[in-house]
């Protein structure tokens, strides 16, 4: 049986124990039972190593449960970043790292049999030609070293492609940091020019996204590709793990929540699919997709008449109008609010303190939470949709009913 490793290889594992203990918090030992107990054991230690300060826990009658606490609006980095830093690693990779670095600086260029010679002068252990090309392979795709071929020789260099080169602003990196996807890369940087957060707090700060920045980039690449993906999915529904052949076009990000998504067409769906981030486990980027275009257009058109995630194409937009009660004097903010959250409707006023607000969209349903928090401004509801809009009003009556014990039977119309 392996010894215990603080060092993560699989980050996939710990992320999703990370996230279940951050955004649950409920579960106890017993009920983490896709793996087995030890494995349970060994993630919960690596996080209670990573994240100790904002790791807590209490009991219940089922046992004892962890949980990540932690108020984000009140930290200066993203605790999670410090489990991308955590990548294990063997003994030869880490001299040959240093030992390639070593070799190459100063030199103008120098050929694979150059370098290996040169390292295994310089180390007690005797490295075969194929394993420095392969580390030269790495650092090349990484950006860290330069190749060029000449004749049917290649030789390498430093790309001298370092942070200090660039003179980026302190606070611009320890800000994007914080603020922008991937910005573990910016808590890489800040950690090579020794900068500390001092300044920036943010009020909502979404900070587990980022243990789905992996997949994220992988999205991102093959749509700047114009390339199809195979994701494998986590399906709630069915509490089981799917492989799908899908080509993302759009990410989209819940203003609300943080929470991320990728929309993407399914072969012979007429409707786009919506994935959570959080739900995709792998992502394997495949052949480029000639119909991307295509498939971009029409989702752009979809999406001037969608409310949140009805994407259907080629469907004759519903019409939606609600008027509202807003004294003018002191609520200034719910006409912002229709303004920023409306998804482009139009907002009319027809009368001292009333307001119209219409829109066209797909689907009127995906209006209905959103309309209930307009709940005691709202004095009529009109549009295409007379089913969604009567189950508007027959949830108000059952919440009368409840709270007021009122037995009337008014339908209203």
């Amino acid at each position: 049986m392996s010894e215990y490793n603080e060092l993560i290889k699989n980050f996939g594992r710990i992320r999703d124990y990370m996230r279940d203990f951050f955004v649950f918090g409920f579960k106890t030992r017993s009920d983490f039972s896709h793996k087995s107990k030890r494995t349970y054991d060994n993630e919960r230690r690596r996080v209670e190593n990573y994240l100790g300060d904002f790791l807590k826990w209490d009991y219940s009658g089922s046992g004892k449960r962890v949980f990540l606490s932690v108020d984000s609006s009140k930290i200066t980095q993203n605790p999670f970043y410090r489990a991308y830093k955590s990548k294990s690693f063997t003994i030869n990779d880490i001299v040959l790292h240093f030992l390639i670095l070593d070799v190459l600086t100063g030199c103008e260029r120098l050929s694979l049999e150059e370098i290996v010679e040169k390292i295994n002068e310089k180390s007690s252990e005797c490295f075969e030609p194929q394993t420095v090309r392969n580390k030269l392979k790495e650092y090349i795709e990484y950006g860290i070293v330069n190749v060029k071929k000449e004749k049917k020789s290649y030789f390498y260099s430093l790309s001298g492609c370092f942070v200090e080169d660039f003179g980026i602003s302190s606070d611009a990196v320890v800000y994007f940091s914080e603020a922008t996807p991937f910005g573990v890369i910016g808590s890489y940087i800040a950690d090579r020019m020794n900068l500390k957060n001092t300044k920036f707090l943010f009020k909502h700060h979404f900070i587990v996204n980022t243990l789905e920045d992996n997949i994220l980039l992988d999205i991102i690449t093959a749509i700047s590709e114009g390339k199809r993906v195979e994701i494998e999915n986590y399906s709630r529904r069915d509490d089981e793990l799917k492989n799908l052949d899908i080509l993302p076009l759009m990410i989209y990000v819940s203003v609300q929540t943080g929470r991320r998504y990728v929309v993407a067409q399914r072969p012979g769906k007429y409707r786009f699919a919506v994935y959570r981030l959080d739900y995709i486990k792998n992502v394997k980027i495949l052949d480029r997709d000639e119909n991307f275009q295509y498939e971009l257009d029409s989702l752009r058109t979809c999406v001037e008449a969608a409310f949140s995630t009805a994407l259907i194409k080629n469907i004759k937009p519903e019409h939606f109008e609600m008027t509202l009660y807003i004294n003018e004097k002191t609520e200034n903010f719910v006409i912002k609010r229709l303004e920023r959250e409306g998804r482009g409707g139009h907002i009319e006023k027809i009368d001292e303190n009333i307001f119209k607000y219409s829109v066209d969209i797909y689907d009127t349903n995906e209006l209905t939470t959103w309309i209930k928090t307009f709940t005691g401004r709202i004095i009529k509801l009109e549009g295409d949709n007379k089913r969604v809009i009567q189950l508007f009003y027959d949830d108000i009556k059952t919440m009368t009913q409840m709270y007021f014990h009122s037995s009337g039977e008014k339908r209203y119309e």
